[in-house]
């Protein structure tokens, strides 16, 4: 069975690796939803940081957008491509969307990331 938790290994926490991600990874615009910034690494596994800025909304919003794309990259991460570090810039957009269709929007975009 698959490891479908989302440990605290699998984070981007410090400013300089949210940096490094955004300055040298490759850039991907997902329609007006969100904007993934993916680089490889070296650890031997996937690593996510989230970026919700107070454009989003209030923090309610903020939060609710954060938890949506922690799922879906929870339930994804065993069918991504090797070992990323990926940074997601969420958009005001992914607040009013239904979560099925961010989840078919983000997971097809994070699949494609290699």
């Amino acid at each position: 069975m698959e490891d479908f938790s989302f440990k605290k290994t699998e984070r981007l926490t410090k400013r300089p690796e949210f940096k490094k991600v955004m300055d040298e990874g490759r850039k991907k615009r997902v329609e007006r939803i969100c904007i993934i910034f993916s680089i490889p690494n070296e650890l031997g596994r996937k690593r996510l940081g989230i970026i919700a800025s107070k454009k989003i909304g209030n923090a309610v919003a903020r939060n609710k957008v954060k938890r949506r794309i922690r799922e879906i990259f929870r339930q994804i991460k065993h069918r991504i491509g090797p070992s990323l570090d990926i940074v997601i810039v969420s958009g005001k957009d992914m607040v009013r969307l239904p979560h099925r269709a961010i989840e078919k929007k983000l997971s097809s975009a994070l699949l494609t990331e290699r």
